[in-house]
């Protein structure tokens, strides 16, 4: 049986490598959001759901909150302990579809489009149920998703990259309700490895319809870290901002 495409990617060294260019900074950004327009005070207990190797996850807490990572790939948890450890900060393997140790949370928080991974729309809606039953109520949940309307109009098709001596060609393409990307990593004389990422393409209508569907009210919508509002022609994120009713 054909491992999901996220779990031979995410537990692949070159994940982290691809995206190194994702810093420590933007993290802070996504995180000040979280406090100035989501209100979650510090010393509140924080989920960071798919904490990937922990970026958010220190950024919240050296923010003063009680933080849990959680991520399916064992991979990244580890690197998450190695890279990024804090006191206030614990990470664990899960399935984002829960349950979630540690909870229930003052907030939630979804950040770098890691939702709408899954092959039908009843599992990922299954993501936003167990967001909520781990929520306290009038909680805070934030998710920091692409905009679909403008990948559908600006999605480069392939682009080459050399790290490292090795080259990556990522081809992306659009199959239904689907965005797609077909990661090709070659290292000259040695190796070949393919790897795939897909996610949902759900436009801002449809995630806040999901939101209230699973008792998660939205307040607002945010197109970028600076909090300004969603625009759907040019934002560059849907960041929606919702409270567990």
């Amino acid at each position: 049986m054909k491992a999901e495409w996220y779990t031979s990617w995410f537990e692949s060294p070159w994940y982290m490598r691809l995206y190194r260019h994702r810093t420590e900074e933007e993290a802070q950004e996504a995180v000040d959001l979280l406090q100035r327009v989501a209100g979650v005070q510090p010393g509140s207990r924080v989920l960071d759901l798919c904490c990937g190797y922990g970026r958010h996850a220190l950024a919240l807490a050296e923010h003063g909150y009680v933080v849990t990572g959680l991520d399916n790939s064992h991979y990244l948890i580890d690197r998450a302990r190695e890279l990024y450890p804090h006191e206030n900060a614990t990470y664990v393997v899960g399935d984002m579809r829960g349950p979630f140790p540690g909870g229930p949370f003052n907030a939630i928080a979804n950040f770098f489009t890691s939702f709408g991974y899954f092959d039908t729309h009843e599992e990922n809606a299954k993501v936003l149920h167990a967001v909520r039953e781990n929520l306290v109520e009038g909680g805070v949940f934030v998710m920091d998703f692409l905009n679909a309307n403008l990948i559908r109009r600006t999605l480069v098709p392939e682009t080459l990259t050399i790290l490292e001596g090795v080259t990556i060609v990522q081809e992306r393409w659009i199959d239904g309700p689907f965005v797609r990307k077909r990661i090709t990593v070659n290292n000259p004389c040695s190796y070949e490895q393919e790897f795939e990422e897909r996610v949902w393409l759900y436009d801002r209508a449809t995630l806040a319809e999901m939101c209230n569907e699973a008792k998660l009210r939205v307040k607002s919508v945010h197109g970028t870290y600076g909090g300004t509002p969603f625009d759907e022609k040019d934002s560059p994120r849907c960041i929606l901002v919702a409270e567990a009713l």
